[in-house]
């Protein structure tokens, strides 16, 4: 019952990100074969958290969207996601949670996987956040030479932007803190927020560096980005 209430949740929440145009139709059956293996290999817990990352990055795509398309700068035709924008921002915390399956079903002892699935998501959310919200701030600054630059290119950061990103991953760390205990903690809100950060400015140096120069896609960026960050923290909290 239990397992068939979850599959209908995700049939709804696809048909309601269609209509809000959340992804295009393969990302949002992308985002459902995710969201499915992410509650089964991690728990209920995971897939909330999951939620409230695709909720709260899409508040901040259609944020100033009018303003964003005019630049030619918005995410889609209306703010939707495709398939690779899923897996890109997927596939870690898809990762994260087979091991984490695996690791349960060795009856292994328990290890943070579900704080290494947060900061995977903290990481992306930091990035939706900056370059989504950062294009507001005309003062932008190439991270890698601290020279002026066009708003909205990659590698350019601003204070906006950086104040944005770490909201951004501020939410997914308060978010995992009351998932995962019940209550706001300090410490896993401020290690997963920090490397969230972290792991944007990840973003920010590899976009100036690789994605400006053709060497990544901005999915690539993503992916390496929120990679550092998780082997960094599981390295910290081995």
């Amino acid at each position: 019952m239990f397992a068939f209430s979850i599959v209908l949740g995700l049939i709804i929440l696809f048909i309601v990100s269609q209509i809000l145009k959340v992804f295009d139709l393969k990302g949002s059956l992308a985002a459902l074969v995710v969201g499915l293996i992410i509650v089964f290999f991690g728990s209920l817990q995971w897939l909330i958290l999951l939620l409230i990352f695709a909720v709260v990055s899409h508040f901040a795509t259609k944020a100033m969207f009018d303003m964003k398309k005019a630049r030619k700068l918005q995410e889609g035709e209306h703010g939707e996601r495709s398939t690779s924008n899923v897996l890109y921002a997927g596939i870690i915390g898809l990762a994260i949670a087979c091991i984490n399956f695996a690791h349960t079903l060795l009856n292994s002892a328990p290890f943070g996987y579900f704080e290494l699935f947060a900061i995977s998501f903290s990481v992306i959310n930091s990035d939706t956040f900056a370059s989504e919200l950062g294009v507001v701030d005309k003062n932008v600054y190439m991270i890698t030479t601290f020279k002026r630059t066009t708003p909205g290119v990659n590698g350019g950061v601003s204070l906006t932007g950086e104040a944005a990103a770490f909201f951004g991953a501020l939410i997914i760390g308060v978010s995992y803190s009351i998932l995962a205990f019940g209550t706001l903690r300090i410490v896993p809100i401020v290690f997963v927020t920090g490397m969230g950060f972290l792991g944007c400015q990840i973003d920010s140096i590899l976009g100036a560096l690789f994605e400006n120069e053709g060497k990544m896609s901005k999915g690539q960026v993503n992916f390496f980005s929120a990679f550092v960050s998780v082997v960094v923290s599981a390295l910290v909290l081995l």
